[in-house]
């Protein structure tokens, strides 16, 4: 399964968070990804981000994919 393989770019974090600036979900996506990990990782998954924000990964991966509002 994909469940762990699935990107999150920062133009999805922007969608996710009604945000317009890219360079504050730029900085919000590294700080999740220095959090999660130790060593360098320029990637984020979709999982990671659901477990680090205590959200709902099926929605979240749904709304990406398929645009759902609520």
């Amino acid at each position: 399964m994909l469940r762990e393989g699935i990107f999150l770019s920062v133009k999805d974090l922007m969608r996710l968070t009604g945000s317009n600036n890219y360079n504050s979900c730029a900085n919000q996506h590294r700080a999740i990804r220095d959090s999660l990990s130790t060593r360098k990782k320029r990637r984020l998954t979709i999982h990671e981000y659901c477990i680090y924000e205590q959200i709902n990964f099926d929605y979240v991966r749904r709304y990406l994919r398929e645009g759902i509002n609520g």
